[in-house]
Parts: structure tokens; C-alpha cells; sequence
């Protein structure tokens, strides 16, 4: 089993402890996505021509005007995944890490090599076909020569051939086309199975523009509603069993126990199909009313919707596409079902990224002598997430290490991408690069909140106030930060208070009071270039008290800006200020999240990676769009969280490096990097380009940054690195490479960076580091109780009680060079249900000695006689003798539950009676009429009273 991947380091910057509740406040997004990647030009200017919107004689430029203005949604959606799906994947991920570790300690202590290649993951799809009363699928108004993937009838035995054939499927011409089974199982080694099956066609209650009609926003008006439809009727005379069968994931990991191979309430993977032509190209008869193709969720704010009459089992995720739909637009939008971001520029505004048709994820959807019928592979990226989240064979990677390389040179050689049997990628970690930010207002340092997905990062100190009052929290900051989805709050002692500068009301979270949002350049006292904001917060209600101040940043699922920036904070009293932190000192404050930066942020990782492309296999396609086979260089960049280079030309989370900067026209991205691959073989013929000559040197020295196309170039850094393609097989699938660091280079410093690891269960939590850059490390762990520390390099700890703690490790590396890492981690001790009681005749005395849990406990008594309380020691007295179970249930704060029983047998109390007895000479017979006598005034005193 493989080590912790520089992927991983892309998806986890913190372990999330709190963002459930979000989730469940967060407004529900109105409208769909449309995935501008699927976007076919040709064949909306085709719709638009053929429905008289645009003249057939019209000039290139109002054709494209007109093609622009149709395409326009899909160049400016942006939606957010759900919730639960990113919190899922950063703990899977954190878990896999935790593992990996576990694993390779395993491993090399019994001299064993884990074969994640072993590992095979199956898919089970429930495909689903609907219609419209306005365009029936056996009525759909197209003709031949209106699509590609034109066929005179639809019927679900097409999409069953289309999807899961093992053998291909007969296209338009009766040729044989490669079915997403093939297509999965070819770029994963045969160790990804693709299954399922396709319900027949079922009709919607409305016409097609209720459901793809587009809205204000000019999304899709209800596409989720029509999956909901759809699939309520699809699955009608399915037996249980039968629908339960597609119920074999849980992703999300939802009962929280590790295991994602399980069932989980949730239908895994839902494919819907609808009667028109895709929005993306053209919308057919549709036109703007037709559905664009999509990857979404069905009622992400509750996590899915139930089908009715189905046992509680629920719809989520989904992919949507159009009637004509290829292997193209299948495995693009499955791709995203199975986690994967698009890698072509989401905004659209631009010339495009530098993956082009290299990647399914980006223009490869297209690829094919049929356009989308050949999708070729993913980018290594992409590989090496798939490869990290199912094992099996999607790569076979060998790592060259920089420190290793000599002027002499290392030859290594590789195999074409499509060989999973041997090693068909490369993987180079570069050193990490200081990213530069904004200055500290004054002095040296500054706090800063973090920049990511789904955080809850935190600063926080701990001071007595004086009585005296006016008291006062002041600090200096500036920040950005997405309106109201993400946020800054202070709080004291765990309560938000107001501020000169905080808002009441957040429109996406309404529980959510006294935060800050948005720009501070949008307020106009910010004073600077950097906007920087005199904050102020009243303490006096805190006059003479010990309290814990902390500034909280809390994040979203996407669309995240870079934070917030603190310096300068003061805590004043009478005007007079008796709290200074600058951030100058170290140790101030605890930062769990947040850290203490100068003028840059640290560097993420960074590689480049190696891969030999063919015109074979899933690659076959590539040659219809005259892209030239031979060595690919790509450069991953987790500094950069997408591929927009229309952001930030030049670079890009994942892109190629154009081995030919010679420029072919004013053509787009996907263009010009036709010939990116070094190469020992001269290129094809294109029209425009007239540099054709192989280049087979790769030196970082060079400037491949297409100053004239600059979206079109990657930005590298100057390491003294080359690449020395030494052997090519004439049909590149196998090339020998020699890689060369020149002596003069001088690597700068890996910087040290440290990332903790936890693993709790109940009291008893284990913590591993791993650190990068130095060598021969100390350790100096805080577990945030009781003083307790270590020094131990994977300590393990007991808690008392429940709990957030913020846990420390400091690194200190032989050079003296030092890091901390700090994480909130979150103690649950499973609450304890017992007590004790005392009894009197009908009465009990009841003593609670529940413990534990996490939070304050609440209590439910159930006496056994139809009586309850919820007092923590109550008291009951029951009307009748007889035996009884007292059940008491003990609940914690975040919903755990047990129960404690016992068994009383109560009895009425024993009336004795005192008597006076007379003595006579009859023995006791006195006695007797003593008791008779009372009987009877009694009784007289009763009549009297009647009367």
C-alpha cells in the first residue's frame, strides 16, 4: 500500500470537526449546473442554422456571436458541491492517510509489499430514461444528420449496449463502438467494473420546458424534480431486493465507521437520459428548453429524497445526459460521480487550460471519428486521485527523486499510459515555493485564518478582565471572504459577540449571528492597499470574569477567497491598553487552523509528472484531433485550486508542458497544444502550423510560459532540470527518458512542513506526524489536558472527559529549523447509564450516577406504571403494589443514548393497629365491644354529615 500522495495533500488542509451544522442551515441552491466542458460548437451553430435563429449565410463572426450568446450559461455556472460529499472525502482521506502509515510500518517490519493492484472496485448504475408528453423518445422530431449518434429508434437496449456491453455496441453505422464498461475497465487495468441496467422509458408529468426551461439565473428551472419523477416511476415492479442490489456504497461514509463498502440508504449512482438533444449542443428542437448534461444532487439540503413506498431508500447524486449521448459525455459526468473536478477553465472566458484533449475530465470528452465515441484517458492528476481512492491498477507509478540527480544523468524507462502492467508514469516532487501575501501591518508577523474548503479554523488566548469598565477587544485586519456561505465570528467564551463591524443577518445560515463576511475593501474606513480595518468588540459584560477570546473562520464546500488577516490585537481597559499581541512573539496564542505568517504563505506540493501517449487504446481517439503521440510533461500544482487560467495564466493545478512554443495561429488552448509531447519523430501536417520538427529535450531553463498565448504556457520553476528523450518506439509505447540536475543548481531548502494524524477511539487517541523537508526529528507534543505532553514520535493518549481539545506538536529538525502543527480533535466518551435508589413502602429515591458523555447529559425516567420524569435524581411513589422496571436513558449533547434498567418489587405500607383491652371475667370479649363501640359512633358521625 502506497504512502500519503501529494493528492492528498490537495483535499486536506484540516480535519473538520463542526461542518454538519452548516449543511443542514445552508440554503438550498435553486436551478442546475451546466457542465461547460461538454460544450460542442459545431453543432449548436448546426440547431441554431437548422431552427432559422441564425442565416446559413451569415458571417463567421455572427455565427459565432450567435453560437456565444446560446453557450453563455455554460461559461458562467458556478455550484457548489454538497456538504456532506466534501466532508466525506476529507475524512476518507485523512483515514487513508492514517492507514497508509499504519500499512507501510506493517509492511516493512515483515518485509511485505501491500498489492493494492489486487484490489478490483465495482459499480452498480441505475440508468434511467424519461420522456416528455411534448417529445416522446419514439417521437423526438430528430432526423438523420441531426447527431452524430443518430439512431432511428432509442430503445433501452441501446443505452444498455451503450453503458455496460462488454463487447461494444453497433454505432450509427453498424460499426463497433466501445461501450463506458470497456472504456473504465481499459484506463483502470481491468480492475474497475462499470454495471448496472437501464429501466425502459418512463414519462413526465409536465412538458420538457417545466424541468429545462432556464430560470432568472438562466439555469435549468427543475431537474432534480424530473430525476425524482423519474426514478419513482422506473423503479415501479422492481421487487426490493432488486432495488436494494444498486445500494452497495456508502460513500459518505454516514454511520461513520471507516467502512465505504457498505449499504447506506442512499441509491449509489443514478443516470438519467432524457428525449432531446443536450443544451450543450444546441438543444435539438428543445433549443434553450433543452436539459444541459450535468453531474448534481436531488435535495442536498436533507441529504436526498425518499421514494415513496420503498422502504426509506433515498435518491442523492445523479448524472444527467441527452438522448444522442456517447461514451463521451457518460464517462465525463461519471467521473465526476466518482469525485473528480473538471479540468478545463470552469469560467470559460478565455482561451481555455493546457489539457485540452489530454484528459477525459477536460476536451477528451470529444475525442472519436464519431465526436465523444473515443473519449481518451484521464490526466495524471486525475489517475493518481482513482488510484488513491480504489487501489487497483489506474497507474503504475516509479518516483525519481530530485536530491538523486547528478549531471550524469538517470535513465529510466516507461511505457505508454495505457500499459497498467508496467510502470506507465512518472513522479518528480519538486520543492516547495513561498507564496507571496499581503505584509504584516506593522512589525514582522500577522495571524492568518487558512484559505480552504469545509474549515473551522481558530485562534484563541485565555485573560482575566479587570473590573473596571469600559473594557474593550481591538485588532487591525483585512480579509475576503465569500458572502455569508463563509464567515469570520469572535466569541468569547464560545458565544459571538457584536462588533463595529459585524453583521446580524446571513441569508444562507439564519442561526448564525454577529459574523463577518464579504470584502473589507468594501467598507470605507479600510485604510491601505490592503484594506486594513480597525475591529472593535465590547467586553464590559465580561468586567472581572477569566475568559477565553477566539476568532473563529468557518468555510463552505467551494468558492472560497483567501481569508482573513489579524494583526495589532489590544485589549483595553479605560482607554489605557493591558493586552498587546503584535503576533511578534511566538506562543501568544493557540492556533488551531490559523497560523503566524510573515509576507508569504507556505508552498504546497508540487511535481511534475511523466506519461507516454500513443494513438492506442482509450488514446486511439486522440488522432481525429491531431494531437501528436510521444512524452507528455505535466506539471501538478496544488498552490492553484483549478485549472481557470483566465485567472491565473500560466498556472494551473494541472496542465501540460508544450514541448513546441512555437505559436499555430491565434487558435485556442486545445490548439496549440496539439504538439505538446516531446517526441524523436517529427509531427504531422496541421493547417497553420508550419514548425513541425521533433523536440526531444526537455530543460526548465527554457521558457515554456507562451508569452503570446499565455493561458496556452505553464510557468515553471528553474531547478537546472532536464528530460533527454534517448529512445522512442516508432509507435510510442515504450521510450527510454535521461534526467539530469546540473551541478551548478543549487536546490533551494525544502521547507519543513509537518501534518498531524489522529486516530480516536473513545478515551484513548493515537497521533502520528509526518514530516517533510530536514532530517533526525525532535518532538514536542500538547495534548490540551491537564499539561499532559510527550515527546514520543506517535503518542497515545487517554482523555478524562469529553470534549474539543486543541492538540500541539512542535518539530524541531537537526538544523534546529522548527514547525508546529496544531489540530482541534474531538474526545467522545460513549456516556455511561446507571444509578441507584431507595426504598419505602410505594416510594422510590432515585440517584443518577450516569457519567461521561460528551456535553451536558439529559435525562428521560420511565417509571414502569405509564409515569416519566426528566429530573436528574427524582423521587416517585407508585398507587398500587406490585413490580416494576425502571428504565432511565442518559443523553449526551450530541445525541448519544443509553440505557440503564432495574427491577423494584414495591408494597403498601403495613397498617399496625393499637388497642384497649378491658378485662372481665368473660376473658376478651371487652376488647371486642370496644371496637364494635367506635365502629358505631363512626358511622353516626358519617350519617350526620350526609344529613
Amino acid at each position: 500500500m502506497s504512502k500519503l500522495t501529494k493528492y492528498q495533500g490537495l483535499i486536506v488542509s484540516t480535519l473538520l470537526l463542526a461542518c454538519s451544522s452548516m449543511a443542514a442551515l445552508a440554503a438550498p441552491q435553486t436551478g442546475t449546473p451546466a457542465d461547460g466542458g461538454l460544450i460542442n460548437e459545431q453543432q449548436v451553430l448546426y440547431w441554431l442554422i437548422k431552427r432559422g435563429e441564425v442565416a446559413a449565410d451569415a458571417s463567421d463572426v455572427e455565427k459565432q456571436a450567435a453560437v456565444d450568446a446560446f453557450v453563455s450559461r455554460g461559461r458562467h455556472t458556478t455550484f457548489k458541491p454538497a456538504a456532506i460529499e466534501v466532508k466525506a472525502e476529507q475524512l476518507r482521506v485523512k483515514r487513508a492517510a492514517q492507514k497508509n502509515t499504519k500499512s507501510a510500518q506493517y509492511a516493512a517490519a515483515n518485509n511485505k509489499v501491500l498489492a493494492d493492484q489486487d484490489i478490483t472496485k465495482t459499480v452498480k448504475v441505475l440508468a434511467v430514461l424519461v420522456d416528455f408528453p411534448d417529445l416522446p423518445h419514439d417521437a423526438n422530431q430528430l432526423k438523420a444528420g441531426d447527431s452524430d449518434m443518430y439512431y432511428s429508434s432509442y430503445p433501452a437496449a441501446h443505452y444498455q449496449q451503450l453503458l455496460f456491453s462488454q463487447n461494444g455496441f453497433a454505432g450509427p453505422s453498424n460499426q463497433t463502438l466501445q461501450s463506458a464498461y470497456q472504456y473504465f475497465q481499459a484506463v483502470s487495468g481491468n480492475s474497475f467494473y462499470f454495471t448496472g441496467e437501464v429501466r425502459d422509458w418512463v414519462t413526465a408529468d409536465h412538458d420538457a420546458a417545466y424541468y429545462g426551461g432556464n430560470n432568472s439565473n438562466d439555469d435549468d428551472n427543475a431537474v432534480p424534480e424530473l430525476v425524482k419523477e423519474a426514478v419513482t416511476k422506473a423503479v415501479v415492479g422492481m421487487t426490493d431486493a432488486e432495488l436494494d442490489s444498486y445500494d452497495i456504497e456508502d460513500p459518505f461514509d454516514i454511520d461513520g465507521d471507516g467502512n465505504y463498502d457498505e449499504a447506506d440508504g442512499i441509491i449509489d449512482h443514478v443516470m438519467l437520459f432524457h428525449s432531446s438533444i443536450g443544451e450543450e449542443a444546441g438543444g435539438g428542437v428543445l433549443a434553450d428548453d433543452a436539459i444541459w448534461s450535468h453531474r448534481f444532487y436531488v435535495d442536498s439540503n436533507t441529504n436526498g429524497y425518499v421514494i415513496p413506498g420503498r422502504g426509506g431508500l433515498k435518491v442523492f447524486g445523479y448524472t444527467v445526459q441527452p438522448i444522442d449521448a456517447a461514451a463521451g459525455v457518460c464517462t465525463h459526468e461519471f467521473g465526476h460521480d466518482l469525485g473528480l473536478p473538471d479540468e478545463y477553465d470552469t469560467t470559460n472566458s478565455g482561451d481555455g487550460s493546457p489539457v485540452g484533449a489530454w484528459s477525459l475530465m477536460s476536451g477528451g470528452s470529444w475525442t472519436g471519428s464519431i465526436a465523444g465515441a473515443q473519449p481518451s484517458g484521464f490526466s495524471p492528476y486525475a489517475k493518481s486521485f482513482l488510484q488513491q481512492k480504489y487501489k487497483g491498477k489506474w497507474v503504475n507509478e516509479q518516483h525519481i527523486s530530485l536530491a538523486n540527480l547528478t549531471s550524469s544523468g538517470t535513465a529510466v524507462k516507461l511505457n505508454h499510459a495505457v500499459n497498467s502492467d508496467a510502470i506507465n508514469q512518472l513522479s518528480i516532487a519538486l520543492p516547495a515555493e513561498n507564496i507571496a501575501f499581503k505584509a504584516p501591518l506593522t512589525g514582522k508577523y500577522q495571524y492568518y485564518s487558512g484559505q480552504g474548503d469545509m474549515m473551522n479554523n481558530a485562534m484563541s488566548f485565555n485573560v482575566s478582565l479587570p473590573l473596571d469598565t469600559p473594557l474593550a477587544l481591538s485588532f487591525q485586519a483585512h480579509w475576503d471572504i465569500e458572502d455569508d456561505y463563509d464567515y469570520v465570528q469572535v466569541l468569547v467564551d464560545s458565544v459571538a459577540i457584536e462588533g463595529n463591524y459585524t453583521s446580524s443577518t446571513n441569508a444562507v445560515y439564519p442561526a448564525v449571528k454577529n459574523f463577518i463576511s464579504g470584502k473589507s475593501s468594501n467598507i470605507s474606513t479600510a485604510a491601505g492597499l490592503d484594506a486594513w480595518v480597525n475591529m472593535n468588540f465590547d467586553l464590559s459584560a465580561y468586567a472581572g470574569r477569566d475568559v477565553q477570546i477566539s476568532v473563529v473562520y468557518k468555510t463552505d464546500e467551494a468558492v472560497g477567497d483567501y481569508g482573513m488577516a489579524i494583526d495589532d490585537i489590544q485589549l483595553i481597559n479605560q482607554g489605557s491598553a493591558f493586552y498587546i499581541d503584535g503576533a511578534e512573539a511566538d506562543g501568544m496564542a493557540t492556533l488551531s487552523g490559523f497560523s503566524r505568517i510573515e509576507d508569504s504563505l507556505p508552498g504546497k506540493a508540487r511535481r511534475y509528472i511523466v506519461q507516454l501517449r500513443s494513438h492506442q487504446g482509450v488514446d486511439a481517439g486522440l488522432v481525429y484531433d491531431n494531437y501528436e503521440p510521444g512524452v507528455l510533461l505535466w506539471l501538478e500544482n496544488f498552490n492553484q485550486n483549478d485549472n481557470n487560467v483566465s485567472d491565473h495564466s500560466g498556472k494551473s493545478l494541472i496542465g501540460v508542458v508544450d514541448a513546441d512554443q512555437n505559436l499555430i495561429g491565434a487558435q485556442r488552448t486545445d490548439v496549440q497544444i496539439r504538439d505538446a509531447a516531446f517526441s524523436l519523430y517529427p509531427q504531422s501536417s496541421y493547417v497553420g502550423d508550419s514548425h513541425l520538427a521533433a523536440e526531444s529535450l526537455f530543460d526548465d531553463n527554457r521558457d515554456y510560459s507562451a508569452p503570446l498565448k499565455q493561458q496556452a504556457g505553464m510557468i515553471l520553476p528553474e531547478l537546472g532540470l532536464t528530460m533527454q528523450i534517448t529512445e522512442q518506439a516508432s509507435d510510442s509505447s515504450t521510450a527510454t527518458l535521461e534526467f539530469a540536475l546540473s551541478d551548478s543548481s543549487e536546490l533551494p531548502p525544502v521547507s519543513l512542513v509537518a501534518e498531524m494524524k489522529v486516530q480516536a477511539s473513545g478515551a484513548d487517541v493515537s497521533f502520528n506526524v509526518i514530516v517533510s523537508g530536514g532530517s533526525d526529528y525532535s518532538y514536542a507534543w500538547s495534548f490540551g489536558e491537564n499539561n499532559a505532553t510527550s515527546s514520543d514520535t506517535a503518542p497515545s493518549y487517554t482523555y478524562s472527559a469529553s470534549g474539543d481539545y486543541i492538540v500541539s506538536v512542535l518539530v524541531t529538525d537537526a538544523a534546529g529549523n522548527t514547525v508546529t502543527a496544531t489540530d482541534t480533535i474531538r474526545v467522545v466518551i460513549q456516556p455511561l447509564a446507571a444509578f441507584t435508589l431507595n426504598q419505602t413502602d410505594l416510594t422510590v429515591a432515585l440517584t443518577n450516577m450516569s457519567k461521561q458523555g460528551f456535553g451536558n447529559l439529559t435525562y428521560l425516567w420511565d417509571f414502569g406504571d405509564s409515569s416519566s420524569s426528566t429530573v436528574e435524581n427524582p423521587s416517585h411513589t407508585y398507587n398500587t403494589a406490585g413490580t416494576y422496571t425502571i428504565t432511565l436513558v442518559t443523553t449526551d449533547s450530541i445525541g448519544n443514548e443509553v440505557t440503564a434498567n432495574q427491577v423494584i418489587t414495591v408494597s403498601s405500607p403495613i397498617i399496625t393497629a393499637t388497642t384497649s383491652t378491658t378485662t372481665t371475667d368473660n376473658g376478651s370479649s371487652g376488647g371486642s365491644l370496644g371496637w364494635l363501640t367506635i365502629l358505631m359512633l363512626s358511622l353516626f358521625g358519617f350519617l350526620r354529615k350526609r344529613v
